[in-house]
């Protein structure tokens, strides 16, 4: 029978390309015990895995060929079974996994937070921070049960369902004593001078500024890209930098900003819009729907 740890040290070493060394970095073993178990696996199945070239691997066998095309797969089936194994330990022990970007998990999920926990006092919520990617891939494997998202998203695509549950325009950051402060809307042609400070490129909204920009031939000037939206809003003060961020981000201002910072309308502004999503390529429990339509109610109610 094959030993799912050494075909995952197999599929590594061929994924580094037959290097060893790095590929025992990757996995956080040495490379001795690597290159042990790869022959350890060879002996046990009796078939060689590896052509060797002075001592080192340099492509496949036939047989290692098939065994790591095979292999992959069995990997993945093996993820998602344990994935569905989990989740029907969660419907018992009654454990929710909710993922969503920093701002939206701090806003959002944080003022309902008290909340869910009254409407459901005997379900273990656990939050993670995640970008658009990681949440995709979250949902897709089972180990996230919902998750905030904006849009634009290829989510439908894979079979992941959006509800939308908040809609907002961008709008532009910038320090009180900034050259533009004094403006009453600004255009995406005085926000094209100067540098920008906006979340990063794993996030829809750093694709949406930059087409912004673009589609009027604008350059996008951009000087900081990260992930935390505090971070980047305290970096205004007291320079010539602009933040694009959707207009309800006012309402989690801090005493600072506040004092520091004002928010200009933008003409011609970009949509910013908050999405729910599941996956329903599987049999989620009434529990999840339940917590969902709270969720949905719950951030619905505060914009009203």
């Amino acid at each position: 029978m094959i030993d799912l740890q050494k075909l995952t040290y197999f599929i590594a070493v061929v994924e580094n390309s037959f290097n060893v060394t790095r590929a025992a970095q990757e996995l956080f073993i040495s490379q001795p015990a690597l290159s042990n178990a790869i022959r350890a696996m060879e002996k046990e199945e009796g078939v060689a895995l590896f052509i060797k070239n002075k001592g080192r691997y340099t492509e496949l066998t036939p047989g290692g060929r098939y065994l790591y095309e095979e292999g992959k797969l069995l990997l993945r089936r093996h993820e998602k079974m344990m994935g569905q194994l989990h989740r029907i330990g969660n419907h018992f022990t009654r454990t929710v996994n909710i993922a969503a970007p920093p701002f939206l998990l701090r806003s959002y999920l944080s003022s309902i937070l008290f909340s869910l926990k009254e409407r459901f006092p005997k379900i273990e919520f656990i939050f993670s921070e995640t970008d658009q990617e990681g949440l995709k891939e979250g949902l897709l494997n089972q180990k996230i049960d919902l998750g905030l998202m904006t849009e634009p998203t290829d989510y439908n695509n894979v079979g992941i369902s959006k509800i939308p549950v908040d809609h907002s325009k961008f709008a532009a950051i910038l320090s009180k004593n900034h050259p533009l402060a004094y403006k009453e809307f600004l255009d995406w042609e005085d926000i094209a001078h100067y540098p920008l400070s906006v979340p990063g490129n794993k996030f829809s909204t750093y694709y949406l500024i930059q087409n912004a920009l673009n589609s009027r031939e604008l350059e996008a000037h951009i000087a900081l890209a990260g992930s935390v939206w505090d971070f980047q809003v305290t970096t205004l003060i007291g320079t010539d930098y602009i933040s694009l961020m959707p207009e309800r981000i006012r309402h989690y201002f801090t005493k600072d900003m506040v004092r520091n910072l004002i928010m200009v309308p933008v003409r011609e502004s970009v949509d910013w819009t908050v999405v729910c999503c599941e996956n329903i390529a599987v049999e989620n429990p009434p529990i999840i729907k339940e917590i969902k339509r709270f969720i949905i109610d719950k951030i619905q109610d505060m914009e009203e």
